[in-house]
């Protein structure tokens, strides 16, 4: 065995911090009058490097003792020992971290001292990746970089923050794969899924092979049809052929909270007319939500792994299982084929709001017919509740009797026709006066937040253009956070860093 010449280390390895801390404290001792935020900036900077000299100094203990075990234990027989250092960035700095390889004949080197420190090939510590993981869920990777340079000691580059970030994300199905039901809830509780879906614009490498061809097709229209600027202060709006979907699904489980006609119509809406104001009746709210987002994977897939969480939670079906929709005849297919192929029986509910907006366009043009019926408001609030308190058919029934009674014609009697097929269609869906006497939610709250918080407050910031890689891996870490498992998810992360490193668990 041979070892290569080093420099010896210090006897007193902490020295270095301990004169750091002591400048600091003389500092603070004498320094002349000076405001609490002089004092506090100088606190913060030079305390990062009393961090940054304390890590230090752990590593050089470490190298140490991994040299005395090297010199009591040496390593066997042909295999060669170097000293080789590494440059590592941390919260608070650049570190060296020495340590020794040990080469064998024919194959790789070996760093025990990395495997310790789970040290990621990157050479950027945990502590570092997770800021910069929190910095892109948060905001633009610019000022994720920004921020990381103002409130911490290391330096990231944006591309190396992109790279960081995708990786931060690549163990979130493993994650939940592995994570054991809740069981807090009682037997009542229902087992709720929901799904929705929203566009954010991407690169055109991004974009889906038929939204691709589109996109060249109206890049080629552009270029032989000469068109008016317009308005060059309006809005840019958001193309079709420039986007691609991000399928947002929820899980989560709900108990049961019958209510009334009225309690609805009081959490819909507060007249601050009315003599004696109903309060709001607030509901029991969702427990153990699992929110996923993904820009790389299409609605079929994703009903799949949101199947997989109900399955997962309740394997023996004891729940009742409630899915929420927005009346997309898509992804309805896609929900019963996905229940249908597992045996799971479930009780499907369209978003009352959804169904309210074509009740508000049909009233809009009774109003335009007639104005002894009251405002558009007071037509919409009397099918409201009736359609909460009686049979949808009889509502539906109501909505054609009264074009027929104006005896409406054309594109106004058209107009209310087709929003009244649009209940007739979907009469199994939407017998309300059921749903709350069985206390089932019949609102897509839940998936309509997600889809603003996940996706439109971060992937549809201004200027914002995605390839499918970061966004997948930004709109992931976005959803285990909004579950409120960011904390354990990082812990298993670092434990799969250590697996996919060293070959064995840390």
């Amino acid at each position: 065995m041979t070892i290569e010449a080093e420099s010896e280390l210090g006897s007193q390895p902490f020295l270095s911090a301990q004169r750091k801390l002591d400048e600091v404290v003389e500092r603070l001792k004498d320094a002349p009058s000076e405001t609490l935020a002089s004092t506090e900036e100088f606190v913060r900077v030079e305390g990062l490097e009393l961090c940054r000299r304390l890590v230090q100094a752990r590593l050089d203990v470490l190298f140490a003792r991994e040299r005395a075990q090297l010199a009591l234990q040496p390593a066997a027989k042909g295999t060669r020992v170097r000293v080789l250092p590494v440059n590592v960035e941390v919260q608070f700095g650049e570190v060296i971290a020495r340590r020794h390889g040990l080469k064998a004949p024919g194959k790789p080197s070996k760093f025990p001292m990395d495997e310790e420190l789970n040290l990621s090939d990157d050479r950027y510590s945990h502590p570092l990746r997770r800021r910069v993981a929190e910095e892109a869920a948060d905001g633009s990777f610019e000022r994720a970089v920004q921020q990381i340079e103002r409130t911490t000691a290391g330096h990231v580059p944006k591309r190396q923050a992109q790279q960081l970030t995708q990786r931060s994300a690549q163990d979130v199905e493993a994650f939940y794969a592995q994570r054991p039901a809740n069981d807090a809830m009682s037997e009542d509780a229902l087992l709720v899924m929901s799904a929705d879906s929203c566009a954010i614009r991407m690169v055109p490498e991004g974009l889906r092979e038929a939204t691709r061809k589109e996109a060249q097709k109206a890049a080629q229209q552009a270029q032989n049809t000469p068109t008016e600027r317009g308005d060059p202060t309006a809005p840019a709006r958001m193309k079709s052929h420039q986007t691609r979907r991000v399928v947002v699904t929820a899980v989560w489980e709900q108990e049961p909270h019958a209510r009334t006609a009225a309690d609805v119509i009081a959490n819909l809406r507060r007249d601050p007319t009315e003599p004696e104001k109903r309060k709001k009746v607030r509901g029991p709210r969702p427990q153990n939500k699992r929110l996923t987002a993904s820009v790389e994977q299409d609605l079929r897939p994703r009903i799949a792994e949101m199947f997989d969480e109900a399955d997962r939670r309740d394997p023996e079906r004891r729940r009742e299982a409630i899915l929420l929709v927005d009346g997309d005849e898509h992804q309805t297919d896609v929900v019963k084929e996905q229940a249908t192929r597992r045996g799971r029986s479930f009780t499907l509910i369209l978003d009352l709001l959804h169904v309210m907006h074509y009740l508000w366009l049909a009233a809009k043009v009774i109003r335009k017919a007639t104005a002894k019926l009251g405002s558009v408001d007071d037509i919409v609030a009397r099918w409201t509740i009736l359609l909460l308190t009686t049979d949808p058919a009889r509502v539906v029934a109501t909505v054609r009797g009264t074009a027929t009674r104006l005896q409406l014609r054309g594109a106004a009697r058209e107009q209310v026709d087709g929003a009244a097929d649009y209940l007739l269609k979907r009469t199994p869906y939407i017998h309300y006066a059921s749903f709350i006497a069985r206390g089932l939610p019949i609102a897509t709250g839940v998936i309509e937040g997600a889809c603003r918080h996940l996706i439109r407050d971060r992937l549809d910031i201004t200027g914002a253009r995605w390839n499918v890689a970061v966004a997948e891996a930004v709109a992931s870490l976005r959803a285990v956070r909004s579950s409120g498992d960011w904390d354990d998810y990082w812990a298993f992360h670092q434990r799969q860093d250590a697996k996919r490193n060293y070959a064995r668990a840390a």
